[in-house]
C-alpha cells in the first residue's frame, strides 16, 4: 500500500477516484490503493477456510473474556498466548495461527482426532464447553453453494481450541477427557 502526502493536491482525500483508486487513512496515515471489487465464492474450499476462521474466532472471544486458567497454570490462556507469541505478533493472531496451522494442517489434525473420539467422549467435551465461564458456544460451518451448513458442536470448538494451545506448546495433547479449567 503506497503512503501519500498531499493526495490529489489536498491535505486529505477519501473514497474512490475514477473507479480505479481508493484514497483512505490507515493507522493515521494517508494511503492509496487499487480499487478491488471483492467476490464471494461459496466453493467447498472457501467454505472450509471460513469455517476454520469462525471456530478460531469463537476461541479468541472465549480467551479474551474468561478468567479461568488451564489446569496446573496460574495465568489465563490469553496472557500465556500473549507472553509466548513471537515478537511483533498479537496473541489472537498467534492463537489463529496455532489453531489452523500452515496449509490448515493443525486444524485438519484436530478434526481427525475429534472424529476418532467415541460418542460419549464427544458429549463430555460438549458438556465441559457449556460449563466454562463464559460458555463456549457451538456454531455452524460456513455455507457452501448448493450444500448449506453443518452444525459444529461446542465440544468440537473447545477441542480445537485446546488443540491449538497444544500446537502453541501451552497444553498437552487433548484426548478423551477435556481439561478442567478453574
Amino acid at each position: 500500500m503506497a503512503r501519500v502526502s498531499g493526495p490529489l493536491m489536498s491535505l486529505d482525500a477519501r473514497n474512490s477516484f475514477a473507479g480505479a483508486l481508493v484514497f483512505t487513512a490507515w493507522k493515521g496515515r494517508n494511503v492509496v490503493r487499487q480499487l478491488v471489487t471483492p467476490s464471494n465464492p461459496q466453493s467447498a474450499d472457501q467454505a472450509t477456510q471460513r469455517t476454520m476462521v469462525r471456530v478460531a474466532g469463537i476461541a479468541q472471544h472465549w480467551a479474551q473474556f474468561t478468567a479461568l486458567v488451564y489446569p496446573g497454570e496460574t495465568l489465563t490462556d490469553k496472557v500465556r498466548l500473549r507472553d509466548s507469541a513471537p515478537p511483533g505478533q498479537a496473541w489472537n493472531g498467534y492463537l489463529v495461527k496455532s489453531m489452523i496451522g500452515v496449509a490448515s494442517t493443525t486444524y485438519d489434525a484436530a478434526s481427525a482426532a475429534w472424529t476418532g473420539l467415541a460418542a460419549g467422549e464427544k458429549t463430555a467435551w460438549t458438556n465441559a464447553a457449556g460449563a466454562l465461564t463464559p460458555a463456549i458456544p457451538g456454531t455452524v460451518s460456513a455455507p457452501q453453494a448448493g450444500v448449506g451448513t453443518t452444525a459444529i458442536p461446542a465440544g468440537e470448538v473447545y477441542f480445537h481450541f485446546v488443540y491449538g494451545l497444544y500446537a502453541a506448546g501451552l497444553a498437552t495433547l487433548p484426548g478423551a477427557t477435556p481439561p478442567a479449567y478453574a
